[in-house]
């Protein structure tokens, strides 16, 4: 259910156009969120920026941008300054995935993810931190994945981003205590998005696969929250519970062999 509570506020949401970053887009704009969509589709980004204009009565805004490019964030950033628009709550979604054994995989592609999931996710948070610490009030959410807590075969790049997502945003959540600002990890498994249809990841049994709604919503009230953690849907939750009190070498293997389940 909306609220007003939030009337006045502003998020910015990279990776807006599709999947979860969309579906976390709906429910700020649902919560009376002013809105920076930010993606590389413009014309994604302004149908759905009509959409939550007219829905929800929010003021809506986009910034195509490809965060794969190095200084993306900060021409975004300057660009949002000289809009005067002030940033309350950033969410850290955009990301990207590739499938397949590391020495198989196009070196450029790896290092593309590496730019947009963890070299922009960092600088975009330093960028848009600094205000929010002077006005000493602040959200950010930053999406990481299930993955963070385990090596993965064949998504061994995607899943060491994303351990350096969740490493990096519990470590500022600590840093940050008593600032006004809080930094919430949200930690999804394989969720329904354009980002998994075609990998082995969607063809997963549907039990195992949460709609991006949910995901968002969940990761939405952690963030409001001040959490610093959320992992998305009980399942999720309790397979990271297990992973947490088992030796490395028995994590390790179960990611074996999930992998091979996936091959087959």
């Amino acid at each position: 259910m909306a609220t007003n509570e939030n009337d006045g506020q502003c998020a910015l949401v990279t990776g807006a156009s599709g999947g979860l970053g969309e579906a976390l887009a709906r429910v700020l704009a649902a919560n009376k969120f002013n809105l920076v969509l930010l993606a590389r589709r413009r014309d994604k980004l302004q149908d759905l920026a009509n959409e939550l204009s007219a829905a929800h009565g929010v003021r809506t805004t986009i910034a195509p941008a490809d965060l794969g490019e190095p200084g993306a964030a900060q021409a975004v950033f300057q660009a949002v300054n000289d809009a005067g628009t002030q940033v309350d709550l950033l969410v850290n979604n955009a990301g990207l995935l590739v499938e397949g054994q590391f020495n198989a995989l196009d070196l450029d592609k790896q290092l593309q993810l590496l730019q947009v999931n963890i070299v922009a996710m960092t600088a975009m948070t330093h960028l848009f931190l600094a205000p929010m610490l002077a006005r000493k009030r602040g959200r950010i959410l930053n999406v990481a994945s299930v993955a963070s807590f385990m090596p993965v075969p064949n998504l061994a790049v995607y899943a060491a981003s994303k351990a350096y997502v969740r490493s990096f945003s519990d470590a500022l959540s600590q840093e940050l205590g008593g600032s006004g600002v809080t930094v919430t990890t949200l930690c999804p498994g394989v969720t329904a998005t354009d980002m998994v249809k075609g990998t082995e990841l969607g063809k997963m049994p549907s039990m195992m696969i949460m709609d991006a709604k949910t995901v968002a919503e969940e990761g939405y009230r952690a963030c409001m929250a001040g959490k610093p953690v959320h992992v998305a849907g009980l399942a999720n939750e309790l397979a990271v519970q297990w992973i947490k009190y088992q030796p490395s070498w028995l994590v390790r293997a179960v990611g074996g062999l999930l992998n091979q389940g996936r091959e087959k």
